[in-house]
């Protein structure tokens, strides 16, 4: 890196709508604290999504990258094949070379990633800087000491034991669910030896994604148990979610603030058809419920055609796909029933807002029971999200105003963060720090 520039490319899995919207502000901080005795240029790497839009928005420039996909969700274009990341060797081997020749013509100073293991994986076999962000530490000290609150909801023999026990199985299980199969890429690993990578067999969850700094975008309390025995290139850097002075179209307000409570339905870009239709069952359930209901039927979740069918002429139910301002949305909220996608989390809790929520994975799970344990919200184990469940907990989420009183008091301390500003802070400490791998 010259004394007066620095090259940076970001290189996310945009078609998550989270770390989308993560990654560009915290691109737009460390732009707008870049020292002025720096030229700062920064690429976003994209393979194609329909979230492109909001980067160039922000005043960034795109630069494509092989290989080229339809960018409507992660799983989709990766092929997922649970435990396995990636539907092949092949697949995964496809990303990395394509993330190897755009590193190698952009000749970048710094690659900053997200949870994104064909930039990692490159950008260290190239020897390139790293800078991670990370939904929680991604590292055994967390995953061995408490980060996973909750026996995970894949294990049906042990999570229909009562809460209190699971909790405390999870606690003394920790360690031993470090040799689950999704903790071992052998796909991903296998790709990488063939593209340069010197260790061979499978790949960590751990190392697939490690960087020489990593930004955990989370609140720091609920990682205050191990927080102490993460190395130093793992940094806590609060809450980071989507903020926007947008105001809702007139009807989605409109029903919104119709006498009776109002449920937001939003499982952002990560949910399943069967979560969102099995909420749309829960609301119509019952014709006595008075509540007035948005669902957001995203593209890469459902069909806004088959969710305004199941819906039916139920006029307590708008079923939409158009773009809801989150902020604006959960404003007007009492209670948001989503995923646990970590933006969808922390923009629910920022508001003040009660969550109902059911986990596709282990990370959206401890989002989910973090709140839980905190008193604003409830998570449904994933085999029990029925409808006749999720109105159930709907309703004494409502009853209990202890739920938005607790969601209240989590949403001071949030606001009082700026997630963003801080990883910028800590992103441009590294980054003038002397270049070289930490050891």
């Amino acid at each position: 890196m010259a004394s007066n520039s620095l090259h940076m490319v970001l290189s996310v899995a945009w078609q998550d709508a989270g770390d989308t919207t993560r990654a560009i502000a915290m691109a737009v901080a460390l732009r707008d604290l870049c020292p002025p005795t720096i030229d700062l240029k920064i690429n976003f790497l994209s393979c194609g999504s329909r979230f492109e839009y909001q980067i160039t928005d922000a005043g960034f420039d795109i630069v494509p990258a092989q290989p080229r996909v339809k960018g409507i969700s992660v799983a989709h274009d990766l092929g997922w094949d649970f435990p396995e990341f990636f539907g092949s060797e092949e697949i995964a081997k496809t990303f990395i070379d394509g993330q190897l020749a755009a590193f190698k013509e952009l000749k970048p100073d710094i690659v900053f990633h997200g949870m994104w293991a064909p930039a990692s994986l490159a950008a260290r076999i190239l020897g390139i800087r790293t800078i991670n962000f990370l939904p929680v530490p991604l590292h055994p000290e967390s995953f061995g000491n408490g980060l996973i609150r909750d026996l995970p909801d894949m294990m049906p023999l042990f999570t229909r034991l009562p809460r209190p026990m699971r909790q405390k199985l999870a606690w003394w299980a920790s360690p031993l669910m470090l040799k689950a199969p999704i903790f071992r890429q052998n796909r991903l690993g296998a790709a990488a030896a063939a593209c340069g990578w010197p260790i061979k067999g499978p790949i960590s969850l751990f190392d697939m994604n490690m960087a020489d700094l990593n930004l955990v975008n989370d609140h720091p309390v609920f990682h205050a148990d191990y927080a102490h025995r993460l190395p130093d290139n793992i940094v806590l850097t609060g809450p980071l979610y989507a903020k926007s002075d947008k105001k809702l179209d007139e009807d989605i307000a409109a029903h919104m603030k119709k006498p009776g409570p109002s449920i937001l339905v939003t499982m952002g870009s990560s949910g399943t058809e069967s979560f969102v239709f099995e909420a749309i069952k829960a609301f119509k359930m019952n014709k006595e419920d008075q509540w007035n209901v948005v669902v957001l039927a995203s593209p890469s979740v459902c069909s806004i055609d088959e969710a305004r069918k199941l819906a039916g002429d139920d006029p307590r139910i708008l079923v939409t796909d158009r773009f809801i301002p989150a902020p604006a949305a959960n404003a007007l909220a009492d209670v948001t029933v989503i995923h646990g996608g970590q933006g969808t989390v922390q923009t629910a809790i920022a508001a003040g807002k009660p969550i109902v929520g059911v986990a596709l994975q282990i990370e959206q799970q401890t989002n989910l029971d973090n709140v839980m344990d905190a008193g604003a919200g409830i998570r449904i184990q994933r085999q029990f999200w029925k409808a006749k469940n999720i109105r159930s907990t709907v309703q004494t989420v409502l009853k209990d105003p202890s739920y938005t009183a607790k969601a209240r008091m989590l949403a001071e301390t949030v606001n009082n963060m700026d997630g963003a500003r801080t990883a910028a802070e800590v992103m441009w400490s590294f980054i003038l720090e002397k270049p070289g791998k930490e050891e």
